[in-house]
């Protein structure tokens, strides 16, 4: 059985511009950092941050089910990470992705202190010196001979509790020999020695790896390219040698010739980053260079971006990474650092997608685009036209692990039900494609629960996965008791949903190439990515031909309700209100009698270009609506029941005669209503048409 030790960092990929009014880096655990330990340590108490964080969210009225996968839980409520995130388009500005609080600031953090007082050129903080006090107190025996490899140099154990790595009951734990150093080290490896940094191209045509410095002297990648992602290694651990699977330092590396000596200056430069920034005899972490004005702030934003989207902040002194919460604490960051990083980066993409030549992207979005190597254990940037990793609403899964000894691909939940990694590796790599969460809606006056992943904007509903008999009673159980975790319980309930294309299906959404997520019309319209007019007129299909999608679940809603769940506003309601009755019908005057569109064109009770387009759009998706029957009739049943006119039929067939009003949101050109339909795709979770935006590219800065 092949294992795979993938650090967290890798798979805490969160949402991707999608979490409303946040700019997430990813899922960092601000809180309760000592126990990082939990998969051998199942017996430690969540601090009381998390508890305070849950309390918050029920106060805010969202329910939220953390049991079962309690790690998930966390990440999905935090926005700041160590992990692979990417940025809102929101300009606001929150440290949590789900709330608006701020993390906590201790009582004696002072924002323009550069870096704490350093004693014995360590660093210590009054949450340190607790635990150590309470170490020395006699709660746990010596460990001082027990020792771990770090970025640079071995750790000692009271180096990784003042860092807040361990809390002492692991740290007695070690002592007492329940548990051996390299358990811990394997747990510890994403703030330790691990490779978190893309390592090389994954070539898809020949299903081969390949380092950086190789693909830009074969001329696959641009030289200024390659230069850019060695920067990453070298300021993130180690430089990678996909060929052999080992890592060295910049020196070893332009020894061995596994890059180019013309790259030795601004890689050493770079791996400063990792051995620190020496002023006075000490050794400066990236943002105290920063303050010390060592190191330009354009620059070390740069390599603070890198070093949080692989995994936390590197303390050049213990040689090991922090989380967020811990370095701003002890001084290896700021929290407004953090803050102007956020708005800096937020239009700042400083990493050129190699199959893309002019895309910028941050390197937490290439990161998720990563596949994960089982021979070398370590992260591959596809390359080649397949795109294997770029998820698409046809595509249920992409592929996230790929074993280059034997030139296979596999999806990640197969993966895992094939014992090809190991359960903790699987729910760390599935955030790379998801962040599953259970939530709840009562807006229908009562509860209804939910599966949503806020990645893809899928959703379902566990109720309906009952009745529909994907679940069994004996699975939810097993959710519920915590047996399966909320990423299990979602990828067996994918696994057994089998969605058939509609044909009849109007245009439901838009896919945001940008975002890789399922977003509702309205939204598209609000991230520029469809018109105004475009976006009515398709809400004006969906209205005509059965109800207001939400590209979520499938389901379609009336008007009001479609207001209430903000999938269009109040001037597209109030435009597209005979929308609605040309599918419920239309009442006479007088009579009240119900009638169809067609009838009340011909008694003069609709205006005639709303009319035809009204009937354009059930012809195209299924035939006309019949109020009476509740049903779509065909364009021949409408003749032959007198329902229509031959002209008007001629009309219909006659693509020439089709209104132009559309404009495409890749090419921009106009289209018809049947044009749309011929260029969207069938979304494999609802089985609706969706039309594909276009992608935006950023200006490389």
């Amino acid at each position: 059985m092949a294992k795979l030790e993938l650090s967290k960092s890798h798979g805490e990929l969160g949402k991707t511009f999608q979490d409303k009014g946040s700019v997430p880096f990813g899922n960092e655990r601000l809180k309760d950092n000592s126990r990082h330990l939990e998969t051998v340590q199942e017996d430690l108490e969540p601090s009381e941050s998390v508890q305070d964080a849950l309390a918050s969210r029920s106060a805010q009225g969202e329910w939220y089910k953390p049991e079962g996968d309690f790690v998930g839980a966390r990440l999905s409520r935090m926005s700041i990470s160590s992990s692979t995130e990417v940025f809102s388009h929101s300009a606001s500005v929150k440290l949590h992705s789900e709330t608006s609080e701020k993390p906590p600031v201790p009582a004696d953090r002072n924002d323009n202190a550069t870096f704490p007082a350093q004693v014995g050129n360590k660093y210590h903080t009054s949450s340190s010196q607790n635990i150590l006090s309470k170490a020395q107190d006699g709660n746990f025996p010596s460990t001082e001979t027990l020792e771990f490899q770090g970025l640079r140099h071995q750790v000692t154990v009271q180096e990784l509790v003042e860092a807040e790595l361990l809390n002492r009951n692991v740290a007695g734990q070690l002592a007492k020999g329940i548990q051996t150093v390299s358990q811990v080290q394997k747990s510890l490896g994403k703030y330790l020695n691990k490779v978190n940094s893309i390592a090389g191209l994954y070539l898809e045509s020949s299903k081969q790896k390949m380092s950086f410095y190789q693909a830009a002297k074969e001329g696959i990648i641009g030289t200024s390219v390659a230069l850019e992602f060695l920067e990453a290694q070298a300021a993130t651990g180690y430089i990678v040698n996909t060929l052999s699977n080992e890592k060295y330092s910049v020196q070893e590396a332009i020894e061995k010739g596994i890059v180019a000596p013309e790259f030795k200056e601004r890689l050493l430069q770079a791996e400063k980053g990792v051995t620190g920034y020496f002023h006075y005899g000490k050794a400066l972490s990236v943002f105290q260079a920063m303050e010390s004005k060592l190191l330009a702030r354009q620059t070390g934003g740069r390599l603070l971006e890198v070093q949080i989207a692989t995994g936390g902040i590197i303390d050049p002194v213990r040689s090991v990474r922090l989380p967020l919460e811990t370095a701003c604490k002890q001084g290896l960051l700021s929290y407004n650092t953090v803050q102007n990083l956020y708005k800096v980066l937020g239009n700042v993409k400083g990493f050129q997608n190699p199959n893309k030549t002019g895309q910028a992207l941050h390197y937490a979005e290439l990161m998720r685009l990563c596949v994960v190597d089982l021979e070398g254990n370590y992260l591959l940037l596809p390359f080649g036209s397949r795109k294997i990793s770029t998820p698409s609403p046809a595509r249920v899964n992409t592929i996230s692990v790929v074993d280059t000894s034997t030139k296979s691909e596999i999806t990640l939940y197969d993966a895992f039900l094939k014992y090809y990694i190991e359960k903790q590796t699987y729910l760390e790599l599935s955030a790379l494609q998801s962040q599953w969460r259970e939530t709840i809606d009562e807006s229908q006056g009562f509860a209804q629960y939910f599966l949503t992943d806020s990645n893809s904007g899928r959703q379902f509903s566990i109720e309906d996965a009952l009745t529909q008999g994907n679940i069994s009673q004996t699975d939810l159980n097993k959710y519920r008791d915590g047996c399966i975790t909320v990423t299990e319980f979602a990828d067996m309930l994918m696994s057994r949903t089998a969605v058939a294309p509609d044909p009849n299906s109007p245009i439901a959404g838009v896919w945001d190439p940008n975002g890789c997520r399922r977003i509702s019309v309205l939204e598209a319209m609000r991230q520029n990515l469809v018109e105004r007019l475009t976006a009515t007129r398709l809400l004006e299909a969906q209205a005509c031909t059965g109800g207001i999608t939400d590209p979520a679940t499938g389901k379609k809603f009336s008007i009001s309700e479609a207001l209430q769940k903000d999938l269009i506003d109040t001037e597209i309601a109030a435009n597209i209100q005979k929308s609605q009755q040309a599918y419920r019908g239309f009442l006479q005057p007088g009579t009240r009698a119900t009638l169809s569109t067609a009838e009340a064109l011909r008694r003069n009770l609709l205006g005639r270009d709303l009319g035809h387009r009204f009937l354009e759009l059930q012809y195209l998706t299924g035939g006309l609506v019949d109020p009476h029957l509740n049903a779509r009739i065909s364009l021949e049943d409408a003749l032959r029941k007198g329902l229509i006119e031959e002209q008007t039929a001629q009309r219909l067939r006659d693509e020439k005669m089709h209104t132009r009003n559309l404009v495409c949101p890749t090419t921009k050109e106009k289209i018809s209503y049947k044009e749309a339909l011929a260029r969207a795709v069938f979304d494999c979770h609802t089985g609706l048409r969706f039309l594909e935006a276009a992608e935006q590219p950023n200006a490389l800065n």
